[in-house]
C-alpha cells in the first residue's frame, strides 16, 4: 500500500492536485446545494453541475483522444513524470485496439446529453452511466496502482470527474425520481399538483 500511496503523492504535482480538488468541491457543492433546493430549482443545479462537470470530461478526454489518437504522440504529464507515458505504453490503455479515453469521450457526451434532458428516463440514463463510468474509472485506477504502478494525470482528473458526476447524477435520481409535472417542470409527487381535483 506504500507503494501506491507513494505513486499518487509523487506522481500528481500540487497544481494538479488543486485542479482535481476543485473538481471535488464543485460536484459536492453542486449536490448539496441541489438536494437542499429540493424541488424549488433543485434538479436544474444538479443538471447544471453534471452538465459542467461533463464539459470538464470532454475536455480531459477529447485532450487524450486528440493527442493519442488522431496525433498518436503521448499526452504530457504537467509538471513532468513518467506516469502517462508508462501507462500510454501499457496493454491496458486499449480495449480490442480502442484507446480507453475514446470510450471515456463517449461517456461523458453521453452523460452531458442526459444532463440537458428532463424527466425519469434521462434521470435514470444519467445515473446508470454515472455507475457505469465510476465502476470503470475504479477499475482503471486499481490497474495504475497495483498493475501498471504508474499514476496519469489525466486518468485520476478523469477518475474524480466520473466519481463527482456519480453523486450528482445519484442525488438527482433518489431525490427527484417521479417527481415530473405534465409541462417537464419539477413538482412533489405527494404535492397539492400531483393531487386530482
Amino acid at each position: 500500500m506504500s507503494d501506491q500511496l507513494h505513486l499518487l503523492t509523487h506522481g500528481i504535482p500540487g497544481i494538479i492536485a488543486g485542479i482535481m480538488l476543485v473538481l471535488t468541491l464543485i460536484g459536492a457543492t453542486g449536490a448539496i446545494w441541489g438536494v437542499r433546493r429540493g424541488p424549488d430549482g433543485g434538479e436544474r443545479i444538479l443538471r447544471t453541475t453534471a452538465a459542467i462537470l461533463s464539459l470538464v470530461g470532454i475536455g480531459i478526454a477529447g485532450y487524450v483522444v486528440v493527442t493519442v489518437v488522431v496525433m498518436d504522440q503521448i499526452p504530457q504529464c504537467v509538471g513532468g513524470g513518467g506516469g502517462c507515458s508508462a501507462v500510454e505504453h501499457s496493454s491496458y490503455s486499449r480495449i480490442q485496439g480502442i484507446h480507453v479515453s475514446v470510450f471515456g469521450l463517449i461517456g461523458y457526451l453521453s452523460i452531458l446529453g442526459t444532463s440537458l434532458w428532463k424527466g425519469d428516463n434521462a434521470r435514470m440514463a444519467s445515473f446508470f452511466l454515472a455507475l457505469f463510468g465510476f465502476g470503470f474509472s475504479l477499475y482503471l485506477t486499481y490497474l495504475e496502482l497495483w498493475e501498471i504502478l504508474a499514476v496519469c494525470q489525466w486518468c485520476v482528473s478523469s477518475a474524480i470527474t466520473m466519481t463527482m458526476l456519480f453523486v450528482v447524477n445519484t442525488c438527482r435520481l433518489i431525490v427527484f425520481y417521479g417527481t415530473d409535472d405534465p409541462d417537464g417542470e419539477t413538482v412533489p409527487a405527494d404535492g397539492p399538483e400531483a393531487r386530482p381535483v
